[in-house]
């Protein structure tokens, strides 16, 4: 070959070179198998994944047990590393090592399944706020929320005169029509100009029992009310916890406390009402009602009724035989007050309130305020101890001027006390509305 043409081909070779066999894809081939639509395509026609997919599996799968549908992130930002992804299965793992029994199905009617609770920690374990976060917000807020004491009001006017004695007049016939004898308590409160005014509101005795200056009347299971209010303030102290689970060794219940209150309130729940005290102390719960304001009701021991109560119980963990509480409307019309104002801006009053628009006992005030009409709402808790005579109820009455109602009564007759009861609901909630 001449030596001219060695060169010529060299130039040729070097300028085109071979073309690489068919067992390989084109270099943007594998671009293409990244598109959202052909991935999907496959997946819906159940195609064999290309080595692209078979890349991309990994992580999908280690994102789903970890994060709730809702919440994972969308499909055009980076997934997670498989780092992001391995703690997450350990949680719930970690969540019942305080609690030696497993979780009850469905106690109390609060419509929640074990799984769904110890699942929630993984929620709180994927934020990126500091842990104190909460704290520092419910510590800050706090002050204006809730109030120790109603809102002054100028009662030398005349305005307020006629007001009480207009209130007081009603209560008197309501004693009349309803033919009740015994001593009783009634609070009201005018939600609009909140003058207030009662008979026994805020009557209050010496206990020969142990010499305690303590409210008159018995609560009964009022003071569920009460307890729901201890346990919220302390929640927004930071004292309690509203995403921890809280175990309780007498009845084998689980529970978290925003639903335990609503439930303990709705439905009455006397194992959830000794439950809250066992949690908390009588002490401890007489010191948190004397910081918001409330010094004349007393909170003491377990009520009846109820899993493991007895009164040696009752002496043994409190140092009293004494049961439920002593309290006086006054008190309780101020939890109320607290409750109403902040029902809408406040998650633990909102709880309270929702609790007791969900009452199922409603044979006393509202049975008196859908005389007037049936559409009132009445968030309202009841008491009763038919043995002792105590038929109480305290609510909030939406009518078109709403107004706070309480009425404790005692050692007296069904008939007597629940006719007493009705009577004023009615009659109070037509002189709102006619002021309205």
């Amino acid at each position: 070959m001449p030596l001219k043409i060695i060169p010529a081909i060299l130039i040729v070779t070097l300028i085109f070179p071979p073309i690489p066999g068919s067992s390989g894809k084109p270099g943007n081939t594998a671009f293409e198998a990244f598109s959202p639509h052909e991935s999907s395509h496959q997946a819906q026609a159940g195609a064999i994944p290309t080595q692209a997919d078979d890349w991309l599996k990994p992580s999908i799968q280690e994102e789903m047990p970890g994060v709730d549908p809702v919440e994972s992130p969308p499909s055009h930002e980076p997934l997670p590393s498989v780092e992001t992804q391995q703690p997450l299965p350990e949680a719930p793992l970690s969540t019942p090592a305080n609690n030696v029994n497993p979780p009850a199905p469905e106690q109390g009617g609060s419509g929640q399944n074990p799984g769904a609770e110890s699942a929630e920690p993984l929620h709180g374990a994927e934020g990126t706020a500091p842990p104190d976060v909460p704290q520092e917000e419910c510590t800050a807020e706090e002050p204006s929320v809730i109030t120790d004491s109603f809102p002054q009001a100028d009662l030398s006017t005349v305005e307020y005169t006629i007001f009480k004695n207009e209130v007081l007049g009603i209560i008197k016939k309501a004693e009349q029509v309803s033919g009740i004898k015994t001593t009783y308590g009634v609070f009201v409160m005018d939600l609009v100009n909140n003058y207030t005014c009662g008979v026994n509101e805020n009557l209050t005795r010496i206990d020969p029992y142990d010499n305690m200056l303590e409210g008159y009347f018995n609560s009964a299971s009022v003071v569920k009310l009460f307890q729901g209010y201890i346990l919220c303030d302390m929640m927004r102290r930071g004292e309690l916890s509203a995403e921890e689970t809280y175990y309780d060794a007498v009845t084998g219940r689980r529970f978290k406390l925003l639903n335990m209150i609503k439930t303990m309130i709705s439905y009455s729940d006397n194992n959830y009402s000794n439950a809250s005290l066992r949690l908390i102390g009588n002490q401890k719960s007489n010191e948190v009602l004397d910081r918001l304001g409330i010094h004349n009701s007393r909170i003491y021991g377990e009520m009846s009724g109820a899993i493991g109560y007895s009164r040696k119980n009752n002496l043994a963990r409190y140092g009293t035989e004494k049961r439920c509480a002593r309290i006086t409307p006054r008190d309780t019309g101020l939890i109320l007050y607290n409750v109403y104002v902040n029902r809408e801006t406040d998650i633990y009053m909102k709880t309270i309130h929702e609790g007791l628009l969900g009452n199922i006992y409603n044979t006393r005030i509202p049975v008196g305020v859908s005389r007037v009409n049936r559409k009132y709402a009445v968030a309202h808790k009841t008491g009763t101890n038919s043995q002792l005579g105590i038929y109480n109820d305290a609510g909030i009455i939406y009518c078109k001027r709403p107004f706070i109602l309480v009425v404790f009564t005692q050692s007296t007759t069904q008939k007597a006390g629940e006719n007493f009861i009705r009577s004023l609901a009615e009659q109070l909630t037509r002189y709102f509305d006619g002021k309205a």
